[in-house]
């Protein structure tokens, strides 16, 4: 047994506790309690003292003492006690069966030294009917995905790093390395830096105990996967549709010198003109694609609500049959650069030109707190979403666009200004969804919100209207 000072100092320990730490109970007095059990276990002991603290419970952590070379498995009971104690805060409790006289350090340990040599993320976790718990991470974890291990570990790792849309799938890896298989696949998971791409690998790990437990590596490929897309993009849209508008063209064109019927000219000329816009409209979108790709992303930071009030005026000046509705909170500035109003140009676009019946078009944009206030650098996120009632997005187009399916001749992903709005987002580190539902169609981008404003571009205040 022993107690604990409110900075998590010995205040006294037992003779016996600290025999078998092969030590005097002088020494260990005044010293950090971390100072006495293995590196590894650090992160998980200051988190469980944290809870303890904070909500006034009693928590049971698994760790090891170090006694030399000896490597020792305990189970520690740490409780609060009453503030006016005189011996402390809080009272450890070493169960003493698992004090047993193993010598060698424990598979567990053995993991948790592994993973901080790795440069990927990595966490052990140990599985349980609520899903897999954490038991350590690495540095590279913690860099990655912004949480500490003292916030992390003892927690679910679902909850902290899978998106919501993401959680069935996060639960059949699982189960899958519960089952005792390897699993490899590319995901998406939530990092400190937005939702980002990676190469996921889940092992499971044989125990001495019926306790089941799994080892996840993260390798980040978000670069690789963007940049493959953008080549496959870029390479279908100036192979495939570029040149079927070329072929219009070239035979409308013929046609004219061949047939002097005036009806028949005026047709084909008509034709001429509307395949010429249309590809005047595709070259535009990929410079403007070729620009955003070409450039590191910009840290210029723009008052979204100012930007999006400016497309919604031109768009109404554009289309003034179109109903347009708002609502827009101010100031919500990101550091996007300029290029978000080419986002939102491109939404309020498409929702107008793809539909042929009354169009209605809704624009909003508002704040958003993040999930977990324990994140490092925690702030909130802008959200902004273009909902229409047009027929909305062709299924393989959804497919390419916004689940990842592979670029095919038939299934080539045509709508560029979707692609430059989701690139745009995402070089913020954002991210761009759909759905679909009673009729009307969303796309919602969300972008972290910027905290250092200096001079904001486009500072103007947008007013929240409704027409």
């Amino acid at each position: 047994m022993f107690f604990l000072d409110e900075d998590y100092h010995v205040t006294r320990i037992a003779g016996s506790l600290a025999e078998r730490l092969d030590c005097d109970t002088e020494s260990v007095v005044g010293e950090p309690v971390t100072d006495i059990v293995a590196q590894s276990d650090v992160g998980a002991l200051r988190a469980a003292l944290a809870r303890v603290s904070k909500m006034q419970a009693t928590q049971t952590i698994a760790c090891h003492f170090v006694v030399g070379e000896d490597i020792l498995p305990v189970d520690i009971e740490l409780a609060p006690i009453a503030s006016e104690a005189e011996l402390g805060t809080i009272i450890g409790t070493v169960h003493r069966e698992t004090l047993a006289d193993e010598r060698a350090p424990s598979q567990l340990v053995q993991l948790r030294n592994f993973i901080e040599l790795l440069d990927d993320a990595a966490v052990v976790y140990k599985l349980t009917e609520s899903g897999p718990i954490v038991q350590s991470v690495n540095a590279a974890f913690e860099a990655t995905f912004g949480y500490e291990a003292q916030y992390v570990v003892g927690q679910s790792l679902n909850d902290y790093i899978v998106p919501a849309e993401y959680e069935e799938e996060a639960t059949q890896f699982d189960e899958q390395v519960a089952d005792g298989n390897v699993t490899t696949e590319l995901v998406r998971r939530q990092t400190a830096n937005g939702v980002q791409q990676f190469a996921y690998r889940g092992l499971p790990i044989e125990h001495e105990n019926d306790s089941r437990y799994g080892l996840a590596i993260y390798a980040d490929m978000t670069e690789k996967v963007q940049a493959r897309q953008h080549l496959q993009v870029l390479h279908r849209v100036l192979r495939h549709n570029v040149r079927n508008e070329l072929t219009v063209i070239f035979g409308m064109a013929e046609r004219i010198l061949d047939d002097d019927a005036s009806e028949e000219i005026r047709a084909a000329a008509s034709r001429i003109i509307d395949s010429a816009e249309d590809l005047s409209s595709v070259s535009e979108k990929a410079r403007m694609a070729e620009d955003i790709l070409g450039d590191p992303p910009s840290d210029t930071i723009v008052e979204v609500g100012s930007a999006a009030t400016d497309v919604i005026a031109d768009a109404r000046a554009t289309w003034p049959d179109a109903s347009i509705e708002t609502d827009i909170e101010t100031p919500l500035p990101v550091s996007t650069g300029l290029e978000i109003r080419d986002a939102l140009e491109n939404l309020v676009e498409n929702a107008i030109t793809h539909n042929t019946d009354a169009t209605t078009v809704r624009l909003t944009a508002r704040t958003e707190a993040p999930i977990h206030a324990s994140t490092r650098g925690a702030s909130q996120n802008v959200v902004i979403t273009v909902e229409d009632n047009g027929p909305g997005i062709p299924e393989h187009e959804q497919a390419v666009i916004f689940e990842g399916a592979n670029i095919t001749q038939l299934k080539h992903g045509s709508g560029l200004g979707l692609w430059v709005v989701r690139w745009i987002v995402e070089s913020a580190d954002g991210t761009v969804s759909y759905s679909r539902d009673d009729g009307w169609t969303t796309i919602t981008l969300r972008l972290p919100l910027a905290t250092d404003f200096g001079e904001l571009k486009g500072h103007e205040q947008a007013n929240q209207d409704s027409l």
